[in-house]
Order: structure tokens, then sequence, then C-alpha cells
């Protein structure tokens, strides 16, 4: 029987690579942490342990090999020195935010990276290892340790998120909020995945080993929606409607707590990128379904509402821990004297200008007497 390990496997996409590769045949293995369990995965070989230092990898995996392994977590340059030779194909998940600020959309994956801070440490930092990280995998492959593919996920939506956006939503519904703050109209593209979607581009490149070695891969669902529609997909699935109250950045930075998710990507644009000013990430996947055969297996609005659900019946924890919501993400107080301060801006608005009614441009003779 063909052999598959998934390290990590336990968040949002993780499920549905599981499923995935029992379709295709393969034997499966978990190496995780063993702090999330979920029971879809209780009847396979979990190996415990910590996938982050070479040593504790070493160990838990000792010099067992797989066909294929599709690394969701951990410290993946080590997971791929520690594998060379050990695995037929390396599929590796990495992250689109370290993709750099881009003129114009859609984002390729021949998008510039972001460039590294200057401090030290911090998000800077990390996307530029992460950077590192996907070059040394694909290195690893060319050197002959292994096909490798590198996957891009975007913010992935589902059950069993670390990080759950919907809640943001949802949370404001069951309080009863009737006013969101957006800023730029709530029009800004930022790419998303449907859980089920993100596992099937890794699935896809192991399907087509000839094709995806070597290759980079930015997933995200096909249709994407404006972050004004997501809120008002969310909040239809309860029955509900926000009115959006549009204030600009001026008054209200990128990342303020009092404007929920208009700040949602922002800690991606760095350096000399104005910080009041949003960006579209909007990701294109059209080299995955070109090469690969790429197509969504489910439909993002249905699958959101799928989510909804999920989080209602398991809500999630807010405890600020290990990327997870904070409580300073929901701050009523924030957000009501923000919106009193803009009603006060708004009433007290001067009377300019006048009405402007502009006719079409174009001639309309008339016929000859």
């Amino acid at each position: 029987m063909k052999t598959a390990l998934v390290i990590g496997g336990t968040a949002a996409s993780g499920v549905a690579i599981v499923a995935g590769l029992r379709a295709r045949g393969y034997q499966v293995t978990i190496y995780h942490r063993g702090t999330h369990e979920l029971a879809e995965l209780d009847d396979l070989e979990h190996i415990h342990g910590d996938p982050h230092h070479p040593d504790t990898i070493d160990r838990d995996l000792g010099r067992r090999s797989w066909d294929v392994t599709i690394a969701t977590y951990g410290r993946i340059r080590f997971l791929a020195d520690a594998l060379a030779g050990r695995t037929g194909h390396f599929v590796s998940i990495s992250g689109t935010p370290v993709l750099g600020a881009v003129d114009g959309v859609p984002t390729t994956e021949d998008a510039p990276y972001e460039r590294q801070g200057n401090e030290p440490s911090g998000m800077g930092r990390l996307l530029h290892r992460i950077a590192e990280t996907e070059q040394a995998v694909l290195a690893s492959g060319r050197g002959g340790a292994f096909a490798a593919t590198v996957v891009r996920y975007p913010y992935v939506y589902g059950p069993y998120a670390v990080a759950p956006l919907e809640w943001h939503v949802i949370q404001r519904v069951l309080d009863r909020r009737r006013r969101w703050i957006v800023q730029g109209a709530g029009l800004v593209l930022n790419g998303r995945c449907a859980s089920p979607n993100a596992a099937e581009f890794a699935l896809r490149a192991l399907d087509h080993r000839e094709a995806s070695a070597g290759q980079i891969y930015n997933a995200a669902d096909t249709r994407q929606y404006a972050l004004v529609e997501w809120i008002q997909a969310i909040a239809a699935r309860m029955d509900w409607s926000f009115e959006f109250v549009d204030i600009p950045a001026a008054i209200a930075p990128l990342g303020n707590t009092a404007v929920p998710l208009a700040g949602e990507y922002s800690w991606m644009r760095r350096g000399d990128v104005e910080q009041g000013l949003l960006r579209h990430q909007l990701i294109d996947n059209r080299k995955a379904r070109r090469e690969i055969g790429y197509r969504d297996v489910v439909d993002p609005i249905e699958w959101l509402g799928h989510t909804v659900d999920h989080w209602l019946a398991h809500p999630p924890t807010i405890d600020g821990v290990d990327g997870r919501l904070s409580p300073a993400e929901f701050d009523y107080a924030a957000e009501d004297a923000l919106l009193a301060f803009w009603d006060g801006v708004v009433r007290g608005r001067p009377a300019v200008g006048r009405q402007l009614v502009r006719a079409h441009p174009y001639a309309h003779p008339k016929p000859a007497a």
C-alpha cells in the first residue's frame, strides 16, 4: 500500500487532505504535537512529537520513509532535510503573506517576496525566513532529494481554523451590533480559500508529480469576494444585516481595534508602504488550474455557510494565544466612540458645491427637416 506522511494536519485543511489521500489509496500517518486531536483522524497512526527542531524530528521519525509527504506545519526546512531520500514527493505548505505588495492585481506566483524589515525579529524577519524555506525546499528537489512542490495558502476558512476571522462577524451578530465600520467602502480584496479547496491544491500536486515538481502554486478560491461582501454573506447566514459606515484611515489608522477587519492583512505591508493605504492582494490560481488541473471542490459561499454553522456550534477560543483571536479585537466601546465622533463630523460638514448631473458625451443629432 502507498504511504503518506502529513505533518500537522489538525487545523483547517487537514481533514480534507487526509480524506483526499485516503481516496487515493494511501495509508496515512499524522505527525504533530498532539495538542489538537480530531475525531475524524482518530483511526490513523499518530506520531506525537515536535516537528520544529532537527534533534526532535530525528527522534520522532527515526529512519522511516513514506511515498509522499505533505508538510502543513513545523520548521519545514528541517523536515525537508530529515526526509531527503526518504519520501518521493515533498509538498510544502507556505503562505501568500510571503509575497510583497505589488502594483495591480491579480497576484501571481512570480510576484516578489516581501522585503525583510530592518528589525532583527518580528513579522518582516519571519516572512524573510519563510521565503528562504520555500527556496531551500525547491533546492532540495533540484538536488534529487525528492520531487518538491510549494503550495502557498492565503487565509484558509473552515472548521478547525486556528484564527477564524468569521467570528468577528458572528460575535457581532450574536451581540446584535447593527453598524459596521469599514474603510475604502469595504471593497478591499484579499485572497481566501475554503479548506477543502486548499487541500485540493496539495492533492493535485501529488496527482501530477512530473508537472508540479519544482513549482510554486498560489492557492485561492477561483471566485473571490470583497471584504464587505464577505461580511454580508456571513451575516445573511444568520438572518442579519449591517449598516456599513465608511471612516477613512486618516481618522482611524489601519489595524485600529475600532475598525473590525479593515486592517485584516495590513500587517503584511511593511517598509516604505504607506500604512494608511488599503492594498489588494487578489491571489491568482490560474497556474494550478492550467498545470495540475485544479478546480474548486466546494463553492465558497456554501462552504462559508458551513463554516458559520460550525463556529456557532463550537465557538472558538478568544485569548490571543498562538495567533488566535484576542478580546481586544472586540472593542465595542472603541467602535461606538469612533462612530459617535464620525456622526458628529458628518452632521457638521459644510454645504459646498452642487449636485452634478453629467450627460453622456456622445452626439445625438436630430433628423434633417
